[in-house]
C-alpha cells in the first residue's frame, strides 16, 4: 500500500544519504589543511557561540543583532541521523520560536543528506521534510564545506539576503562550522544529541567526529580563534 511504499523509498533514502556522509572530499580536505598548520583553516572550524542545543539558541538575541536568517545542519542538530523527526518536543518548540522570530522563509535547512541533489535528484525529500518541519529545506548540489553550498543554499532566502547577517547553527567542526565560517556568517555549534545509538551513524562518520573533537580542543589551547 501507499504507507509502505513512502516507508521503502524514505528507508531507501536514508541508505544513500548515509553513504554520502562516508565520503567528503571537501571535509576531507579542510582537515588536511588544517592539520598542515594552516592557520586560517583551522580558524574556520571554530565557531563564534558554543551551546548545548538549538534550545539554548537566543534567537531574539540574534535578531536583536542584526541577523536576518537561520541556516541550519540536519542531523545531531535537529534530528537523530537519519531520522525525520525533530529530535524532542523541546528541540520543536526551539524551532517554533525561531520561525516565529525569523519568520519561515527566513529559517533553512542545509544538510548533506536531505535536499543533495545527488541522492534527492528532483527535491521530494526536502518538499516532505518542509511540509513536516514547518520550515524549509535548502536543495543544493555541493556537499558542506564546499562553498559553493552556501551560495546555493542562499537562493532559497529572500533576495537580496547577505550571507554575514546569517545564523548558520550545526554540530560538525569541519562541515558545519566550516563553511559557514568561510561564508561570513554567526556560526552556533551545538553538541550532538545524547542518547543516540552508536549504530545511527556510519563507523566512517563516528571517526571523522571524535577526530573533530580532539583536534579543535587542541587547536584552541594553541591560542586559535574563529
Amino acid at each position: 500500500g501507499g504507507f509502505s511504499r513512502a516507508f521503502r523509498i524514505s528507508a531507501s533514502f536514508g541508505s544513500a544519504a548515509a553513504a554520502s556522509q562516508s565520503w567528503n572530499a571537501a571535509g576531507v580536505t579542510l582537515a588536511a589543511r588544517a592539520i598542515l598548520f594552516d592557520n586560517k583553516a583551522r580558524s574556520l572550524t571554530l565557531p563564534h557561540i558554543q551551546v548545548k542545543s538549538v534550545v539554548d539558541v537566543d534567537w531574539s538575541l540574534l535578531k536583536q543583532r542584526g541577523m536576518t536568517g537561520v541556516l541550519l545542519d540536519k542531523d545531531h542538530t535537529l534530528t537523530a541521523p537519519y531520522s525525520d523527526e525533530l529530535y524532542s518536543k523541546e528541540v520543536a518548540d526551539a524551532m517554533s520560536r525561531c520561525v516565529t522570530c525569523f519568520g519561515r522563509e527566513n529559517v533553512w535547512v542545509l544538510s548533506n543528506s536531505a535536499g543533495l541533489r545527488s541522492y534527492d535528484p528532483h527535491g521530494h525529500e526536502a518538499a516532505r521534510l518542509s511540509n513536516l518541519w514547518g520550515f524549509g529545506v535548502a536543495t543544493h548540489t555541493y556537499r558542506k564545506p564546499d562553498p559553493r553550498c552556501i551560495d546555493e543554499a542562499l537562493q532559497a532566502f529572500p533576495a537580496g539576503t547577505e550571507a554575514s547577517r546569517v545564523v548558520f547553527v550545526g554540530d560538525r567542526s569541519l562541515t558545519d562550522v566550516a563553511v559557514g565560517n568561510a561564508a561570513g556568517m554567526v556560526t552556533v555549534q551545538v553538541s550532538p544529541f545524547p542518547g543516540v545509538r552508536a549504530d545511527a551513524e556510519s563507523l566512517t562518520t563516528r571517526f571523522s567526529r571524535r577526530v573533530e573533537q580532539c583536534l579543535t580542543s587542541m587547536w584552541r589551547g594553541q591560542g586559535a580563534q574563529a
